[in-house]
């Protein structure tokens, strides 16, 4: 089961939830009223939202294509290879603490711009420097999108598509979409920041020091995506600082973009420039819509295009700059960017049957009629809503769809006194659940592109994740009786 073991459990996924829904389907046609709601989900149904999938998630397949392929042109660049070594030349002596350095930050910073997307632009790069000094891909996946999970767990400002706006578009976190201030759980967000990633920590750290006591082995294969090119030529001659500022500046444009300032800080000075700066003109003649394009969104509204959209033209206007700066021939760029796309196919398969399970569920109100009839039969308390979190979570591998079919329903049955509690619990519960579930677009990233199997992964992160959940456990039963 190891060299498909996540292809495997994905569709063990999908299969349980098709015969959940013609269970509950069959009890409510032979007269369980309880069960009278649900709907059976055709296998033909099945096929066919697998290939609905491509086009409701077109960005995210499109993305990681294009992400494969940045990297796949990016190993070819000897100042690539440069500068991963220059860095992990640097920090060898503290290696160690280059490793919990690079898992605060990753926290640290999902927690206070909550831009998952854009930070996955750059763990292919802090990755192969961590190999670099000579750990496994655990110890790099770990100190990287773990603990930007971890960091989504205890998030500040992680927000998303207000799901009571879906024909326009307003950024909006968990604490404003139930109605309570935007700082309410402030204390235990930061309890769980601070913790969480301190456990993690100590994790990697268990884990580091089995390895080089031998005490512990994982089937791991090497993966070509992260390792760089051989450098070719004079090495003293090859400049970094172009990409250096490359990179800073990928990184700078993407956050001041997605970071969606007017909706949670009211700073409206960007939607002013653009304002003014679409109204330019010559005439009658509109010089930015007319010349450049009449769709340029300002910094902070990126989003409103989708989750990826803006990155995937940044990344791709970035490579040309890259070709242009280090005089890569046009063929050879295009054969790398081409090839490091087609890499990718194999996990955008997955993530798209994935998606086909949350359309699956999501249209055919799978989540919903679970959450009324246990909210109607048994109660809404913190127990039921994390169990019917864990579920939909792994169900519904989309933030804004995890909210619209998910926590919406769950806080439909709330006490108003509750409101900031259960979104504390869902808030946690989804970044813990996507650590190790399947259908997670991270988890799929990283055991794809990093060749790592499923059954290694879980046999390696169970034990985390357990510490994880009852830290939320202890947090979320001392905030219920604050």
């Amino acid at each position: 089961m190891k060299k498909h073991s996540l292809f495997k459990v994905i569709l063990i996924v999908l299969g349980v939830l098709v015969c959940l829904s013609g269970l509950f389907a069959i009890l409510g046609l032979v007269g369980v009223k309880v069960f009278e709601n649900f709907k059976m989900i055709p296998l033909g149904d099945t096929f066919l939202n697998f290939v609905q999938s491509f086009y409701y998630f077109f960005d995210t397949f499109v993305f990681l294509m294009v992400l494969g392929a940045f990297y796949a042109v990016l190993n070819k660049i000897p100042a690539y290879k440069k500068l991963i070594d220059n860095i992990a030349q640097k920090v060898k002596v503290h290696s160690k603490l280059f490793v919990f350095i690079t898992t605060v930050l990753f926290a640290i910073l999902t927690s206070v711009t909550g831009l998952i997307n854009v930070l996955m632009v750059f763990v292919p790069f802090v990755i192969a420097i961590i190999l670099l000094l000579g750990y496994d891909k655990l110890v790099a996946i770990s100190s990287t999108i773990v603990a930007m999970l971890v960091g989504f767990m205890g998030g500040i400002f992680v927000t998303f598509r207000d799901a009571n706006s879906y024909y326009g578009y307003a950024s909006t976190t968990f604490s404003k979409f139930v109605g309570v201030k935007m700082y309410a759980n402030l204390v235990p967000q930061l309890i769980i920041l601070v913790l969480g990633t301190t456990l993690l920590i100590l994790f990697i750290n268990k884990y580091m020091k089995s390895v080089q006591d031998k005490k512990v082995k994982y089937e791991l294969n090497d993966s070509d995506e992260v390792i760089v090119s051989e450098v070719k030529g004079d090495y003293k001659t090859i400049k970094t600082w172009p990409l250096i500022i490359i990179l800073a500046f990928i990184f700078v444009i993407l956050v001041l973009g997605y970071m969606p300032w007017n909706d949670l800080f009211g700073i409206k000075c960007f939607d002013k420039f653009d304002e003014w700066l679409k109204g330019l003109s010559i005439g009658d003649f509109a010089v930015i819509p007319s010349v450049l394009s009449g769709y340029l969104y300002s910094f902070g509204s990126w989003a409103s295009l989708g989750s990826y959209m803006c990155i995937i033209i940044t990344l791709i206007i970035f490579t040309i700059i890259i070709e242009i700066i280090y005089r890569v021939k046009f063929d050879e760029l295009f054969d790398d960017f081409m090839s490091g796309a087609k890499k990718m196919m194999p996990m955008v398969f997955l993530v798209a049957i994935s998606y086909a399970i949350l359309v699956c569920a999501y249209n055919f109100e799978f989540m919903s009629n679970l959450i009324t009839l246990i909210g109607d039969k048994i109660g809404m308390n913190l127990v039921t809503s994390s169990l019917l979190s864990v579920l939909g979570t792994l169900f519904h591998n989309d933030l804004y769809y995890t909210v619209s079919g998910v926590f919406a329903n769950i806080n439909s049955f709330a006490d108003d006194s509750l409101l900031s509690t259960y979104a504390l619990t869902y808030q946690s519960i989804y970044g813990l659940v996507s650590v190790i579930a399947p259908t997670s677009l991270l988890v799929i990233f990283a055991l794809k592109y990093f060749d790592v199997p499923y059954t290694s992964w879980v046999k390696y992160i169970w034990r985390f994740v357990l510490m994880l959940f009852l830290l939320v456990i202890l947090v979320l039963l001392v905030l219920s009786l604050i």
